[in-house]
């Protein structure tokens, strides 16, 4: 399994201007403002500060882009794609307050931005709000079903956890992915914003059959065992393969859920949780 860089949502909004996620499915989806379409209504004084926000945010000083951003929001109060800018921005600088209340509004008025209902979930987890958190991830699921996200789209983030040795962004799947069937996505990272290791909530296929003679009741009634797997990048062999140690930590009866998971991630990365096994060297697929 390859290590994947973070997906910085507002670099993305800002290279793809013409993005919209209204899609043409039953049940006429409410419209989705497109960058393109914000763009073409600002002033160009306005223009120049919406693109000199986007060059702060690919340079990763979201601070400056949050205060050009919240500046263009006094003069278009409650622009659905600003806020979701100036959201994007807060989050990046943990000021997940800013983001819930810029988003609030959004999603109340279009909860079929899927965009808006990611962020906001994710205002919702960085302040513990664990209900709204859930009830936003099930939202993301249903926009998912109804085809409102894009089918490059596979997860999301949920939240960046601080701990004392860096970071963690955990990630939740619209449905699992890879041979491995992702469901939950851990990145963990040093001091130094560095990616050191990679965790999983996975549902192999190739594991349900010696769950199926263990457990035969909970197989016949549908329940699939999980794993909680490390990867670790170890660089490249003689032959210039990409190379990765496996851990695997634990097993499950059944999918675990997000609490479960993000104190296992956090575990991991705080060394309290060690593996029961590991396999190095192995070549990434």
């Amino acid at each position: 399994m390859v290590f994947r860089g973070l997906l910085v949502f507002a670099l993305f909004l800002f290279l793809a201007p013409g993005f919209s996620s209204a899609q043409a499915v039953p049940g006429a989806p409410t419209h989705v403002e497109t960058t393109g379409e914000l763009f073409a209504r600002l002033t160009p004084a306005q223009q120049q500060q919406f693109q000199e926000a986007g060059s702060d945010v690919g340079a990763k000083h979201y601070a400056d882009a949050l205060t050009v951003l919240k500046g263009l929001l006094k003069q278009l109060p409650g622009d659905p794609t600003l806020s979701k800018f100036a959201a994007e921005a807060a989050l990046h600088i943990s000021d997940a307050n800013y983001a819930r209340e810029t988003l609030q509004p959004v999603v109340a008025a279009n909860p079929d931005d899927w965009q808006a209902v990611a962020m906001l979930t994710r205002a919702y987890a960085e302040l513990g709000d664990k209900a709204k958190r859930d009830a936003g991830m099930t939202h993301m699921l249903d926009l998912h079903k109804r085809g409102l996200t894009p089918p490059s789209k596979r997860d999301y983030v949920v939240e960046s956890v601080s701990i004392p040795t860096g970071s963690v962004t955990i990630y939740a799947s619209l449905e699992p992915f890879s041979q491995y069937k992702i469901h939950n996505l851990g990145e963990i990272f040093n001091k130094d914003g560095q990616k050191v290791m990679m965790t999983t909530i996975e549902s192999s296929d190739f594991d349900q059959p010696g769950f199926a003679k263990e457990y035969p009741k909970e197989a016949a009634a549908g329940v699939r065992r999980f794993s909680l797997d490390g990867y670790r990048d170890t660089g490249v062999n003689s032959n210039g393969q990409k190379t990765q140690t496996h851990y695997t930590f634990k097993f499950f009866v059944g999918q675990p859920d997000y609490d479960t998971v993000r104190q296992d991630f956090l575990d991991i990365a705080s060394g309290r949780m060690k593996p029961i096994s590991s396999r190095d060297n192995l070549l990434v697929p």
